[in-house]
């Protein structure tokens, strides 16, 4: 058993992504790479569904995919908020993802921003599951984020704290993290 699916379901992120690049750089590049987009394209039908204008993500994708590098300049979009649930992390993940094959950047930091992207794919399918499960947590924070409970967090943080520490979340957390651990052990059987 590799040390992602060890670190999995504890759910300590940073151990994981630290375990994450640590594979990563036991593996091809191009391996490592193909498991971070394989991630990402996964995703774009969730993506799509709340932002069909925004095809600048699939894109992007198949960009990476045919030329093996990002394109010179990002697409404007790319910075722009998109309001849906993971979509902050998804579109985080897609500049990791463009950061991870700059070929001017040191091979192990590529492979940090590989890792973060996965990561941070995983937390947008998380986030998507969830706010699916529970639309009116998605209205709630999106009309009052901000403002603060009796409690002293804002209801934000609170729903953030109900997302992140529900049990479905929690198993599909583990269950994420080991599909990446799988992938890994594939690949480093090649």
């Amino acid at each position: 058993m590799n040390a992602i699916a060890t670190h999995a379901p504890a759910r300590d992120w940073a151990a994981l992504t630290e375990a994450l690049t640590n594979a990563f750089l036991s593996l091809d590049f191009y391996a490592a790479l193909e498991i971070a987009l394989t991630r990402a394209h996964a995703f774009i039908p969730t993506w799509e569904s709340h932002h069909p204008e925004a095809t600048w993500a699939k894109g992007l994708l198949v960009w990476i995919v045919s030329y093996g590098v990002a394109p010179a300049n990002l697409p404007q979009e790319a910075g722009m908020p998109h309001s849906s649930p993971g979509a902050a992390n998804f579109q985080q993940a897609l500049i990791d993802l463009a950061r991870g094959v700059e070929k001017q950047t040191p091979l192990e930091n590529r492979l940090r921003f590989l890792a973060s992207a996965v990561s941070q794919v995983i937390v947008a399918e998380l986030a998507a599951a969830w706010y699916a499960d529970h639309p009116e947590a998605w209205a709630e924070q999106s009309e009052r984020g901000d403002e603060l409970e009796p409690n002293g967090l804002t209801v934000r943080q609170r729903i953030y704290l109900d997302f992140w520490y529900d049990p479905q979340t929690a198993a599909r957390d583990t269950a994420a993290w080991l599909e990446v651990a799988a992938a890994v052990e594939q690949k480093s059987r090649r």
